[in-house]
């Protein structure tokens, strides 16, 4: 094997790992969506578009979910403020630590709060010339439902910074 494609092996091959963590068939929608599309023999370019493609695909279910239940107008027109420090720390606490491969983060994340709807979450990190920068998603994650958090386009800095990334800012409504 040419010495070129050995990181991107090895890469594949710990995403994969990370992936499989969670056990398959109680895994959510990216993770298994990812599972099935990413082998070890994928460029970073090819797995970067099969997460792309998982992302949208289980958007476009949740979105259809949320419409069937009645949920998604009011979910979507609701006005985000930020979690009090309380609810932030407890929400990033109850969710394990998010992942960056090949430029892509990925946060599993459950909304454990009752009476609030995730609205849009933010991430700190640093660039090459160690500035500060932030990704901002969007999303909708009603009390009691999970998702994958996908930020495409992550650069998580100098590979000796990168533990400087971190979840800044969570956004959510209240349930009326």
């Amino acid at each position: 094997m040419p010495a070129s494609t050995t990181p991107v092996l090895a890469g594949a091959l710990a995403f994969a790992t990370l992936l499989a963590g969670a056990g398959g068939a109680s895994a959510g929608c990216f993770r298994s969506c990812v599972s099935e599309r990413i082998s070890s023999a994928d460029s970073d370019l090819a797995m970067r578009n099969a997460m792309r493609e998982c992302r949208d695909g289980c958007a476009a279910e949740e979105t259809a979910s949320l419409k069937a239940e009645g949920l998604y107008d009011a979910y979507v027109a609701c006005k985000p403020k930020p979690l009090s420090d309380e609810e932030f720390k407890r929400l990033r606490g109850e969710n394990h630590s998010f992942s960056v491969q090949s430029n892509v983060l990925s946060w599993e994340f459950s909304n454990r709060l009752p009476d609030k709807v995730i609205r849009m979450v933010e991430i700190g990190t640093q660039t090459m010339n160690l500035s500060d920068a932030y990704f901002t998603t969007r999303t909708i994650v009603p009390p009691g439902h999970a998702t994958t958090i996908v930020v495409m386009d992550f650069f998580d800095g100098y590979p000796t910074v990168r533990y400087a990334s971190k979840i800044t800012r969570i956004e959510a409504c209240p349930v009326k």
